[in-house]
């Protein structure tokens, strides 16, 4: 009876521990099918998911007509994994291409061949880098197939679906017209981090969105056929176009170089812009920077002069005096004034002109001819310093425009309560302030428009991938004086074209010219005086009877000849060039020039 008790009791504890352990498994696989489920699946997820970056593409910077100025070379290395290649006596299978279902079998030395198809490569060599590998270190993981392969090689080794081949991607940023437009441009220094220029000012339209795919990986680490999930889209850069054409570029830059080291200066500048949009077909600097070899560039030359180094811009600015007086009823083009070479007009105050000449009677257009600082000063005194100021204000001097560029100076424009008495009479003749040769280019620009400011671009648009397209504000055009009054100033530049000492050396046969010249000191930073050289400046308009382009040379500096001479030269070339590159007809009619003494 005791016995029989004991055993009940053995099998009563028994059939306990047995419900016990029924228990516990029950609790344990609630918790892995319901409770902890989600974070489970999401582990493993995690350890046989492999995730991939996908990096974008940074967008092209493209001219006017759509020329490539500057990519992104995309190229790529292939990998494979040694130690894999023989996992299952180096056999993997693939789906059948052939038939479309079901899968085939491969052999590592198949493989081979056929990687070696696409990258140019024998079998045989594969098989070496692998054997090689795999002496040095029998679990070795990586080795490189073939390092720099292009796109259409990718996609055909991709094709191939061997798991344990792999690929990286390797960007370069690439110009193919060197330093054609270099300035503008502008470079990327390490890991492609945009430096200067376009690359840098437009850079949220360049960078793309990198993507991420995952594949799942078996135990050995082969990646699975047919296991790739995308989980990011990748989003390659926009494309950058800008107003310069690249043609009219590098013939501008030929042309500013050729004149700076014809007359050994410091330094050049060309500019060519468009009188109805504001639009800078060319942006020419001397010694413009290579992107391709930054480090071979002088390291003062390697960004946008044309808008980040303003200078006195001297006589070309007599043009805004002369719109002044006429808009504001004081003056026309043949207003009188009997003028001296040399002026006091008050105590501490003297200037002349630069050359010696007998009290002449020249009108408003024989002054701006002469190019007289004693009669610009003799006329332009009748209008206050405030109005002079405005009308300043009104043709984009001392304001920063907003071309596109990332640094764009104002240049300086003291107000008039700042003006010294000597600096209130400078300022008329283009003294005592300064500007870039892009605003310089923007007031005969406004001449020619019929008095019209259109704020100078150089960033045309930006292309997303998804074909939006989006434009940036470059300012809204402003009237700086009447028409009829630029229309005066016109007819006066004109004459200053065909009256002027110079008028053979800007000739282009069957076009007509108007424009100004310049000759302005310039202060010395480690001084604070004005240095004993100039800057010599040519802004001219054509043609003349139908304005279409506006053309600024500036030659700093010369050491071994005629700076005068050398821009007047450079706007030339750049006007040809310009006239040949836009298919510009001919001037129609005769000029009759105005008088220019009374």
């Amino acid at each position: 009876m005791l016995r029989l008790r004991g055993s009940s009791l053995r099998r009563a504890i028994a059939l306990g521990i047995i419900i016990v352990a029924a228990l516990v498994f029950l609790v344990r696989l609630v918790d892995v099918q319901v409770v902890s489920a989600a974070a489970l699946n999401e582990d493993a997820k995690h350890k046989r998911a492999v995730p991939v970056a996908i990096p974008s593409v940074r967008g092209d910077i493209v001219d006017r007509d759509g020329e490539v100025l500057a990519t992104t070379d995309e190229r790529y290395d292939v990998q494979l994994s040694p130690k894999n290649t023989r996992l299952n006596d180096g056999v993997f299978y693939r789906l059948d291409a052939e038939r479309g279902v079901g899968t085939v079998e491969v052999s590592a030395a198949q493989a081979f061949e056929e990687i070696g198809e696409v990258t140019g490569q024998s079998g045989a060599e594969i098989q070496k880098i692998v054997d090689d590998a795999l002496r040095d270190n029998p679990k070795s993981d990586f080795a490189y197939v073939q390092r720099s392969i292009d796109l259409t090689q990718l996609n055909a080794l991709k094709a191939l679906e061997i798991p344990w081949l792999t690929f990286e991607s390797q960007h370069k940023r690439t110009y193919p017209n060197g330093a054609v437009g270099g300035n503008i441009v502008g470079f990327s220094g390490a890991d492609d981090v945009p430096q200067a220029g376009v690359e840098l000012s437009q850079d949220a339209c360049l960078t793309g969105v990198d993507g991420t795919e995952t594949y799942e990986r078996s135990e050995d680490g082969v990646a699975l056929p047919g296991s790739v999930v995308v989980t990011r889209k990748v989003e390659d850069g926009g494309t950058v176009q800008l107003t310069i054409d690249r043609d009219l570029q590098w013939e501008a830059q030929q042309a500013i170089n050729q004149q700076v080291q014809s007359v050994g200066a410091e330094y050049g500048l060309l500019t060519v812009m468009n009188v109805h949009t504001g639009e800078l077909v060319a942006v020419a600097e001397d010694g413009s920077v290579d992107p391709n070899d930054v480090d071979a560039s002088d390291p003062g030359k390697r960004e946008a002069r044309s808008f980040t180094s303003p200078y006195e811009p001297g006589s070309t600015f007599k043009t805004i005096t002369a719109a002044a007086l006429i808009d504001q009823g004081v003056a026309t083009p043949t207003s009188q004034n009997l003028t001296p070479d040399y002026l006091e007009p008050e105590p501490g105050v003297r200037f002349g002109d630069a050359f010696n000449h007998p009290e002449m009677p020249w009108t408003l257009t024989g002054i701006l001819t002469q190019s007289s600082n004693v009669g610009t000063s003799m006329l332009g005194a009748q209008l206050d310093a405030d109005t002079r100021y405005d009308y300043l204000k009104r043709f984009g001097v001392g304001t920063a425009t907003q071309a596109g560029m990332p640094v764009e100076d104002s240049g300086l424009l003291y107000e008039p309560g700042d003006w010294d008495r000597q600096t209130s009479y400078n300022t008329m003749f283009g003294q005592g302030l300064s500007s870039t040769i892009v605003q310089t280019a923007g007031v005969y620009q406004t001449i020619a428009n019929q008095g019209v400011r259109v704020p100078p671009s150089i960033v045309k648009q930006c292309t997303a991938a998804d074909g939006s397209v989006t434009e940036p504000d470059h300012g809204e055009p402003t009237t700086a004086v009447s028409e009829k009054t630029a229309a005066d100033v016109m007819a006066m530049l004109e004459t200053v074209t065909t009256e002027g000492w110079f008028s053979d050396l800007i000739s282009i046969p069957g076009y007509r010219i108007a424009g100004k010249t310049g000759t302005a000191e310039q202060v010395d930073p480690d001084t604070g005086l004005y240095r004993t050289d100039y800057v010599h400046s040519f802004a001219g308009i054509f043609p003349a009877d139908d304005p279409q382009y506006v053309a600024v040379a500036s030659i700093a500096f010369p050491t071994a000849g005629d700076g005068g001479v050398a821009a007047l030269t450079a706007f030339r070339q750049a006007a040809e060039a310009t006239i040949r590159t836009f298919h510009i007809p001919p001037s129609t009619g005769e000029f009759a020039p105005l008088p220019t003494e009374y």
